[in-house]
């Protein structure tokens, strides 16, 4: 084969795979979502979001770290629920002979996990959701 059959070969499987990969920003339905989640206007130091679709009952969650979550989740309008605990200040559980173990509580209301009323819709590309809860 000539050289110039050689490069055109190229050029041509390079024109392919960019054409097979195309622009999306991802091959498997699912698109970039990021924010912050505060409880009483403090970031929640730690928890879990978790997005699910309304039309669709796959679920998609993520991590809460200092305030800030990334997920990938299907475009579209997803509910929304958030859950975290804390340690409650002086309460051990001392079950356990020598054992002091710090007691935790859920302290995000249900109306923003297993009654949630947060919802959020996904679009093509980046997308930014925000969830500012009180305990109110």
């Amino acid at each position: 084969m000539c050289m110039r059959s050689q490069v055109w070969s190229l050029v041509a499987a390079a024109l392919l795979c960019v054409g097979l990969c195309g622009c999306s920003s991802s091959d498997d339905g699912l698109e970039p979502v990021e924010g912050t989640v505060t409880f009483d206007g403090e970031p929640v130091k730690e928890g879990r979001i978790q997005f699910r679709g309304t039309t669709d009952s796959r679920a998609f969650s993520a991590p809460i770290v200092d305030g800030k979550y990334s997920a990938e989740v299907p475009v579209g309008t997803s509910s929304v629920e958030v859950t975290a605990s804390r340690p409650i200040p002086g309460k051990f559980d001392e079950s356990n002979p020598g054992e002091r173990v710090p007691v935790g509580e859920m302290y995000i209301p249900a109306k923003y996990n297993s009654r949630t009323e947060l919802t959020t819709d996904i679009t093509s590309g980046e997308n930014v959701a925000d969830f500012a809860l009180t305990s109110e």
